[in-house]
């Protein structure tokens, strides 16, 4: 019979340096660099490298000694304690990012501003046209036109006429007629003295035709 060999050891890969390193720091925490690489059968400074190199990438926490008589030791970080740092490293990152944002706004507005002054209201101007407004708008205005003498009291009597029935004050005649409510509460006695009016209401005044 043929004879068969074993190649399954001849096969396996030799176990890196890095796992080892690894095992020993998990089961050494806070162990020195030459007692993790004699934990770990590997040379001293294989494992310093090692170390080192995981530090970096926060893998490991280094704690340097008090002096240089007192060696570095190692522990390796677990995930709770990676995860805050990542947390914390992206905290920083936004807040620094918002800081940016904000100092860029700041200073567009600044610009804008420096830019784009605002223009500066000119008191002249407002005091030279607020004459010129109100001599408009008096030259505007309707003017009474001056009445013959009788003209007031017969205008009055031709409007009580117009509304028989209706009961008026002297201010809602003087606002129909355009004339002052004074003048047309005195056409407005002067017919009912006459007894073509008649006053309906002492408080307030009422009339109405006779």
């Amino acid at each position: 019979m043929p004879e068969t060999k074993n190649t399954s050891a001849t096969d396996a890969q030799p176990e890196t340096a890095e796992p080892k390193v690894r095992r020993a720091l998990e089961a050494n925490p806070g162990a020195t660099t030459a007692a993790l690489a004699s934990a770990a059968g590997v040379g001293r400074s294989t494992a310093s490298k090692l170390l080192s190199r995981w530090a970096a990438e926060g893998l490991v926490t280094r704690t340097a000694g008090k002096d240089q008589s007192v060696p570095v030791t190692w522990t390796l970080r677990d995930d709770d304690q990676n995860d805050k740092a990542t947390e914390v490293a992206t905290t920083e990152e936004a807040a620094a990012d918002t800081t940016d944002q904000r100092t860029e706004e700041l200073t567009a507005e600044n610009d804008a501003r420096e830019g784009d002054p605002s223009p500066v209201p000119d008191s002249d101007v407002g005091t030279a046209c607020a004459p010129a407004t109100s001599e408009a708008a008096t030259a505007d205005a309707p003017k009474k036109e001056r009445l013959p003498k009788g003209a007031l009291y017969d205008m009055v009597l031709g409007f009580l006429q117009a509304h028989p029935g209706e009961e008026f004050g002297p201010a809602k005649i003087g606002a129909e007629l355009v004339r002052s409510s004074g003048a047309v509460n005195n056409a407005l006695e002067k017919l009912v003295t006459n007894g073509l009016a008649t006053k309906t209401c002492e408080a307030p005044k009422r009339f109405t035709s006779s």
